[in-house]
C-alpha cells in the first residue's frame, strides 16, 4: 500500500505547528515549506485542506501564518486522513466469483483494523512517535 503524498505532508506540517499551538504564533508558509522541504505552493494546497476541516486556523496579512485549531492530543490520524484524502479504505464488495466474498470480508478486516489505529493515534503520539500497539496481519 502507497502512503499518499499530501498525507505524509500534511502530517510533517501539523507536527511543526505543535510548538506555538496555545500561544498567539502563528507559522509561516515559507518557514514550514524550509523545515519540511516542501514547496510553498503544494504546501498551501494540504494546508487549506486542514483548514477546511477545522484541523488548523490561518490568519492573514504581513504576520499571518496557520496554527492548530485544536489540542495536538484531540486530533487523530483519521482527522487528518479525511482532511487530506477523503473516505478511506473503502473495501470493494464482494465479486462473483469463487472467492469474491473471501477476499471482499479479507479487506473490510483489514480496513477496520487500520481506521481502529488511525483512530487511536493522535497527533501527539505521531509528534512523539508512538502511539496504540500495531496489529500484525
Amino acid at each position: 500500500m502507497k502512503i499518499p503524498l499530501k498525507l505524509d505532508y500534511a502530517c510533517r506540517v501539523l507536527i511543526q505547528l505543535i510548538p506555538t499551538h496555545g500561544t498567539d504564533e502563528v507559522a509561516r508558509i515559507e518557514d514550514l515549506a524550509d523545515r519540511e522541504a516542501v514547496s510553498p505552493t503544494y504546501l498551501v494546497q494540504v494546508l487549506n485542506d486542514l483548514r477546511n476541516a477545522g484541523l488548523v486556523v490561518s490568519r492573514r496579512g504581513k504576520l499571518g501564518g496557520f496554527a492548530l485549531a485544536r489540542a495536538p492530543r484531540s486530533i487523530t490520524l483519521e482527522d487528518i486522513l479525511l482532511a487530506v484524502e477523503g473516505p478511506f479504505l473503502e473495501p470493494p464488495s464482494a465479486k462473483p466469483g469463487e472467492s469474491g466474498a473471501r477476499t471482499a470480508d479479507l479487506w473490510r478486516r483489514l480496513a477496520s483494523r487500520l481506521r481502529e489505529f488511525a483512530r487511536q493515534t493522535t497527533l501527539e503520539d505521531v509528534a512523539r512517535g508512538d502511539g496504540p500497539a500495531m496489529y500484525y496481519i
